[in-house]
């Protein structure tokens, strides 16, 4: 067949509404099959296609088409030393992994049109296929002498290792506010700093009076989250690179810089406590610093009865905790950086033991 005859066509439907639409498929000539495709949640239609060497994305309602580019070269295999797509495996975040059979991985966010090659990790003949849990983390499966081998692939240090000495040295700012994609390593008593930069209607960035000190080469991109969205930190325990289990125990969180433009969604009586909880206002006396004021030492839950009065239980209960409904929210008046610390206060709370 003279495939550069023949103009494939994509039928859609839409099956809320009963429609049945047809658009030109690849109005790029010259592309050979069989073509794998992947359909993207957007607000026109988007779709990804591919065949075995060369990667296109569709946009204004599939009616223009751009190709993924590795430098100049848009023929994947060709920089993949004549290796083909094997699959192609792409996160909530949009942040998309292509795999080729020699097992070279290639990063791009989905929307760009430029992929990154990521560091080697096995060897041309090994059996390796990638997949999402349902954490959202990417799983690395490899068939070695012993068994099948499972880790979590750490995208995210190595993106940063592919994009060292770019000339734009953080090139992703649009990850999503889940905090389970990241690395902390914490114990009881131990402090560490997490962010997120709350946004506006207009999605614009607008000027602050206060000036903050952001930490990039600990901390990478800024997280940006839309001031709707309930966030709710997932603080997680690693072995090396290697998942051990989320924290459990309960926690608490502070602005680095004093801001009080931000909320806890949950009261204390919608939290079902006995009696009325502890509170930053509560602990924060004789002038002490926040990670003294509060902690593992005393820390008292508003679940257990010690008989004491009811107090008020309409003020925000500021303790959180994964299993928790209790979230985050942000003002909508101002879009700001925030820099927020963490800590467990749980007594009972034991870590693994971990190597740092």
């Amino acid at each position: 067949m003279d495939t550069d005859s023949v103009q494939p066509s994509l039928l859609i439907c839409y099956e809320t509404e009963g429609i049945w639409k047809t658009r030109t498929l690849l109005s790029t000539n010259g592309l050979q099959g069989p073509f794998q495709m992947l359909f993207i949640s957007a607000a026109l239609e988007t779709l990804l296609v591919w065949n075995k060497d060369t990667m296109l994305y569709s946009f204004h309602n599939d009616s223009e088409w751009r190709y993924l580019r590795i430098m100049d070269s848009s023929n994947i295999s060709q920089e993949a030393s004549g290796s083909h797509i094997h699959h192609v495996v792409m996160d909530r975040s949009r942040n998309m992994l292509v795999k080729m059979e020699n097992n070279v991985l290639f990063f791009c966010k989905f929307g760009m049109n430029k992929l990154f090659r990521l560091p080697t990790w096995n060897d041309p003949g090994r059996s390796v296929v990638l997949y999402i849990n349902q954490k959202e983390q990417i799983i690395m499966l490899t068939m070695l002498d012993g068994g099948l081998h499972v880790q979590k692939y750490p995208l995210k240090m190595e993106i940063r290792s592919a994009m060292r000495g770019e000339v734009h040295s953080c090139p992703f700012i649009g990850f999503t506010h889940n905090m389970n994609k990241p690395a902390y390593y914490i114990d009881k008593e131990e402090v560490i700093e997490f962010w997120a930069q709350a946004t506006g209607d207009s999605h614009e960035f607008s000027n602050v009076s206060q000036t903050v000190f952001y930490d990039w080469k600990s901390f990478g991109c800024v997280l940006r989250i839309h001031y709707k969205d309930e966030f709710q930190p997932d603080i997680e325990l690693y072995d090396g690179e290697t998942f051990v289990r989320s924290v459990d125990a309960n926690f608490i969180v502070w602005e680095n810089f004093h801001r009080k433009d931000y909320y806890f969604n949950m009261t204390m009586h919608e939290a079902a406590c006995l009696h009325e909880a502890q509170t930053w206002t509560s602990m924060l006396v004789d002038e002490k610093r926040p990670e003294e004021a509060w902690g593992p030492n005393n820390y008292r839950s508003c679940f257990v009865d010690n008989s004491e009065k009811l107090g008020n239980l309409d003020q925000p209960y500021e303790i959180m905790n994964r299993s928790s409904m209790n979230y985050l929210t942000f003002s909508r008046e101002n879009s700001a950086i925030y820099v927020f610390n963490v800590k467990i206060v749980d007594p009972n709370y034991r870590c693994l033991s971990l190597s740092f």
